[in-house]
């Protein structure tokens, strides 16, 4: 059996036709290429993270224009954040998180998505304008 086959048994199949068959979905962007990624802050899982339950707004690049969809704000440290939305976002992508309060304007600051588990995400917070593709 090489690496890119899966033994079932009386058949052996190609990695990816047991992936399309079992219906599951590259979560992986398109558009994060390797010059694109960014390292990873040193010491991401060091840090204590604060448990929160804080209403979010997840604004990324659809087809055609933003899109814009409800989020809960999860947990968060210094170099991150975690939350959960039934956008489908994929995982390397750039996306903004937006946090309103009805007395402020709202705070809005750009993440890269590092991991997708069901509806929930792991981001790392990256400056503005650092990722040449927006999606």
């Amino acid at each position: 059996m090489t690496r890119c086959q899966v033994n079932i048994p009386g058949k052996t199949k190609a990695v990816g036709v047991v992936a399309d068959n079992s219906g599951m979905k590259n979560t992986i962007a398109q558009s994060a290429t390797a010059p694109a990624a960014e390292p990873l802050p040193d010491g991401r899982r060091r840090e204590n993270r604060i448990r929160v339950n804080i209403p979010a707004r997840i604004i990324y690049q659809g087809l055609l224009h933003e899109v814009s969809a409800d989020a809960v704000c999860t947990d968060i440290t210094e170099a991150g954040i975690g939350f959960q939305t039934s956008a489908g976002l994929y995982v390397g992508e750039v996306v903004e998180v937006e946090f309103r309060k009805q007395i402020a304007a709202p705070f809005r600051f750009q993440v890269r998505l590092l991991y997708k588990i069901w509806n929930r995400y792991g981001a790392y917070f990256i400056a503005p304008g650092c990722s040449s593709n927006k999606s």
